[in-house]
């Protein structure tokens, strides 16, 4: 854990913040502290404990933000109001990302991070302004990851808290069900126009240099993609023919079948923004070049 400002402190999770964890944001007020984001591991929620919040709000429902969540059972949990059916419900959250569809057994490859259904006891909502005393957390409602994904602005001191909108070379991920790429585009366009001059992540260090640049970029990667998917269609395609060709992931890591099936929805999720471009028509299975 560090202070990267007065009263914030960035905590960086196990395994370099990479799933099942992730980098968590704790904000010390006069007269409340909040930590956002539960999945850094024990030893770094204890450092937290030990500090003190009296409230976790999560970004998101996907475990890697909520993995630590289990030590902590007595904080109150708040949330965007799109994310609440997937906290509560373990059933809802795995039909939401799309597993079973994709032929995965969620609890086959995963049951060691099975979660508890925590209860939400305050839904947030966009641009609403928590005074926590010193110190104001401006909500900013951010899909397109998921349905309910929240960033955090703090205007005393430019920062933003952007969870999974992390503006990694990789882009935008939303390779499940719930996901949505033309939120994505809204999301990255307020979170930029938020002026920050710190941007802390739920997976990287902190940015502190062209911030700007790096939103653009970020964008850019969907563009990209939409180039790569229109130029496979030199020939009627089915989302099948697109498969195991590395075209979203330029790897698969130990987690192969889970990588597959991400990569699977993102490759449908961009052939069917073609369609809405008006760039492709499909008729059937087959995906064809307008």
């Amino acid at each position: 854990m560090f202070e990267i400002k007065k009263n914030i402190f960035v905590v960086p999770g196990k395994k370099k913040s990479q799933f099942p964890y992730c980098c968590c944001l704790l904000v010390k007020g006069n007269d409340l502290s909040v930590l956002i984001d539960a999945g850094m591991g024990k030893p770094q929620m204890d450092a937290c404990l030990e500090k003190g919040f009296d409230v976790l709000i999560l970004s998101h429902c996907h475990v890697d933000h909520r993995l630590t969540i289990r030590h902590i059972p007595d904080k109150p949990v708040w949330s965007h109001e799109k994310e609440v059916a997937y906290i509560q419900n373990e059933k809802n959250f795995i039909e939401g990302i799309g597993y079973a569809r994709g032929g995965l057994d969620y609890y086959e490859l995963f049951g060691h991070l099975i979660l508890p259904e925590s209860q939400v006891q305050r839904t947030l909502a966009d641009g609403e302004r928590l005074d926590l005393g010193g110190l104001t957390l401006e909500v900013l409602h951010t899909p397109g990851h998921t349905p309910g994904h929240l960033s955090f602005y703090i205007p005393e001191e430019n920062f933003l808290f952007a969870a999974d909108v992390d503006l990694t070379r990789f882009g935008p991920m939303y390779g499940h069900y719930f996901s949505d790429i033309d939120s994505f585009f809204e999301t990255i366009r307020k979170t930029k126009a938020t002026g920050a001059s710190i941007v802390a992540t739920g997976h990287t260090e902190p940015y502190y240099d062209q911030i700007p640049e790096l939103f653009d970029a970020f964008e850019q990667v969907i563009y990209k993609r939409d180039k790569l998917i229109f130029d496979k269609l030199d020939k009627p395609r089915r989302v099948s023919d697109l498969l195991n060709q590395n075209l979203i992931y330029s790897r698969y890591p130990k987690s192969q079948v889970v990588t597959a099936f991400f990569e699977m929805v993102h490759i449908e999720k961009q052939l069917d923004r073609l369609v809405k471009l008006g760039k492709a028509k499909k008729e059937g299975d087959f995906y064809i070049r307008v």
